[in-house]
């Protein structure tokens, strides 16, 4: 299936994407280290039963947005979300991955008119993901994160090769074989500096709030409590980022309607790995 890049343009930013498909639209948040063509087994899907699937560049992930990320928190990335169901000029579908599931989610609590239907995918709900952030064995898991925050360090580490990278995909989700394709496609991205320097912003932003965009600061209480509309929350039980014991909990951080589904035998891209599964579990829950 061949996809045309597109540049959907909001009040906040003209993010460039990749389209495919007519009908109603579903955009498809990707997250680290990853690229948006990761939605392309899944998009088929959604295509082949008439949706239009548009699968954004995050902000500071393409060549066109690369210098755009001054505010590089949590709820500038979903504000952005929000932003381009917006330019829609109607409640759309969401699908996020990693970094983009937190996105759909926050969307949800903070701009749910925004949001028809969100399913987000390999991350728990941002009210609950603090709890897993308190455990040992989740952190162990999470180095990556930590390390990001060592100046010098983690530039050292990032910019010397993609080790680091690769590692991470066949952690995360040891029985994928990653296709050689789209294995270039993220070295080529991972592969700048520019790009790199973004990763570590997000990152950092965890943790230091001089990163936050004062001008969306009202919206904090908001993006982290329970949404108002319903999720569905997939995880994978093979994941070696999050420990699937961290999806238990996941219905306390949820509107009442919300269903949470740990997918066995699959692991953090459960759906590069499992697309067929997770097109079945996504088309049954938009169409409702």
């Amino acid at each position: 299936m061949e996809f045309s890049e597109i540049v959907v343009k909001t009040d906040r930013l003209d993010f460039p994407a990749l389209a495919a498909g007519d009908g109603p639209v579903v955009v498809c948040w990707h997250g680290f280290p990853d690229h948006p063509m990761t939605f392309a087994p899944l998009a088929q899907h959604l295509v082949t039963e008439g949706r239009r699937v548009v699968m954004p560049f995050l902000r500071g992930f393409h060549p066109s947005t690369v210098d755009a990320l001054t505010y590089s928190d949590s709820i500038t990335l979903a504000a952005d979300a929000a932003a381009v169901a917006e330019a829609f000029c109607e409640p759309v579908d969401m699908i996020g991955h990693d970094i983009g599931a937190g996105m759909v989610a926050r969307v949800a609590a903070a701009w749910p008119d925004r949001l028809n239907r969100g399913v987000t995918l390999a991350i728990p709900p941002p009210a609950t993901l603090g709890q897993a952030l308190s455990d040992p064995a989740q952190q162990q898991r999470l180095f990556y994160l930590f390390l990001f925050t060592v100046e010098g360090v983690a530039e050292a580490v990032l910019n010397t090769d993609r080790k680091l990278i690769d590692y991470l995909w066949s952690t995360w989700s040891p029985r994928l074989t990653l296709d050689a394709a789209h294995r270039a496609r993220v070295h080529e991205l991972y592969g700048d500096e520019k790009y790199l320097d973004n990763v570590l912003k997000i990152y950092r932003a965890n943790f230091d709030p001089g990163r936050f965009d004062p001008a969306l600061v009202d919206y904090g209480g908001r993006t982290e409590a329970v949404a108002s509309k319903p999720l569905l929350v997939l995880g994978g039980g093979d994941d070696g980022c999050i420990d699937p014991r961290q999806f238990v909990d996941a219905h306390k951080g949820l509107a009442a309607g919300s269903e949470v589904e740990v997918l066995p035998r699959v692991g953090h891209f459960l759906h590069l790995e499992q697309p067929d599964t997770v097109a079945r579990r996504v088309l049954d829950w938009l169409s409702r």
